[in-house]
This record gives structure tokens, C-alpha cells and sequence, in this order.
């Protein structure tokens, strides 16, 4: 997690003070080791919270399901994130995840851990303007990581007999737009909503 903003060369502007993100890691798929450790130990030497931990991929797909709706994000503005469609790709992710026995950290201990954060906007700006998404199509980059958010989603879906049509909307939309060179914001939440329940 590392609350940031770029969107020019040569400058990034963190969201958060004195620490700047939080960098747990550990071994995959399970299991910690002096590497781990010495890392840890190096990003908390450097402005970022950072634990070693054993279960990393359980707080990995934690992270997954709080990134499903960067898409709509980007596709719709910064307020869609936490709309209808936002909560129905996470119940989406939430449903794959189950079906395919995968341990998610939950939500509560998430929220706890990010309490090393301290939220400060950068003087250029009011508010953090979209996470990295709608940065992506903010800068014109032409590609977007979807198809490895909303993407994994929707293969383990496939794999696990679990509809993900909210998924792999967001999925084909964003990266259209990626390509399309649209600006983020160019949609709307209810658009996409219709053209899921049409």
C-alpha cells in the first residue's frame, strides 16, 4: 500500500506522512527467511512500515479485492469506486476467492494494519485526485492493470464455475480505454451498470 500521485516524470508526491506506505512481504507462497527479514528491515529503515510475514498471500488477495474497482475508478471518476458496482465486484472477488479455498486476510486486521498511515495531502494538492488506474489513463500510458486485477478474477471464476460478468466488464472497459487514449472519468457508474444489466 503506498497512497501516492504520478502523473509526471521525475515527480512523485506521497499521501501519507512520516510513513509513506507499508511493504509486508514474505516468501511464496508461504513462510518467511533471513531475506525477508533483511527487506522488511530495510523499507522500515526507510520511511515505510514493512513486516515479514508467513501468510503474505493471504494479505496479497486482500489486496486484490480493495483493487477490484480501480477500473471504475478510472473509468467513472474517484466517487464510483464505492458505488453499487464497486460492491459487486468485490462480492464477485469474494465468491471466487471462497470457491477456490484461497485464505484472505480479513477486512478488520486490513484496516487495523493501516493505521501506520497518517493521511496528508502534498501542498499541490487537495485530496489524492485516483489511485493507480486512473493514474494510468491520466497519463496516457496506454495500458492498464486490469486484466492482472479484475483479470485474475475472472480466470479463477472460469476455473471455479463462478460468474464474474461485473469483473470482466471493468476488465475489457478500462483496458479499452487504456488503448482508446480516454481520459479518466469518460463514463458513467449507471452506464456500466446498464450495459451489465441489459
Amino acid at each position: 500500500i503506498s497512497p501516492v500521485i504520478f502523473l509526471e516524470p521525475g515527480l512523485v508526491s506521497a499521501f501519507s506522512s512520516p510513513i509513506n506506505g507499508i511493504y509486508d512481504l514474505g516468501r511464496y507462497p508461504e513462510g518467511v527467511d533471513a531475506t525477508a527479514e533483511e527487506l522488511a528491515a530495510a523499507f522500515s529503515a526507510a520511511t515505510f512500515a514493512s513486516q515479514a510475514r508467513p501468510d503474505i498471500m493471504s494479505w496479497k488477495y486482500n489486496k486484490l479485492l480493495m483493487n477490484l474497482p480501480n477500473g471504475v475508478e478510472a473509468l467513472c471518476g474517484p466517487d464510483a469506486r464505492f458505488g453499487a458496482l464497486g460492491k459487486r465486484l468485490r462480492a464477485e472477488g469474494v465468491a471466487v476467492l471462497d470457491a477456490a479455498g484461497i485464505a484472505v486476510t480479513p477486512s478488520e486486521e486490513e484496516h487495523e494494519r493501516r493505521k501506520a498511515l497518517s493521511y496528508r495531502p502534498p501542498a499541490r494538492f487537495e485530496s489524492r485526485p485516483g489511485g493507480s488506474t486512473w493514474q494510468s489513463l491520466q497519463r496516457g500510458t496506454g495500458e492498464a492493470e486490469t486484466d492482472h486485477l479484475n483479470g485474475e478474477i475472472v480466470l479463477l471464476g472460469r476455473l471455479h464455475g463462478v460468474p464474474t460478468p461485473a469483473n470482466a466488464l471493468v476488465q475489457t472497459m478500462t483496458r479499452d480505454a487504456a488503448r482508446a487514449g480516454e481520459v479518466p472519468g469518460a463514463h458513467t457508474e449507471e452506464e456500466l451498470l446498464a450495459l451489465l444489466d441489459g
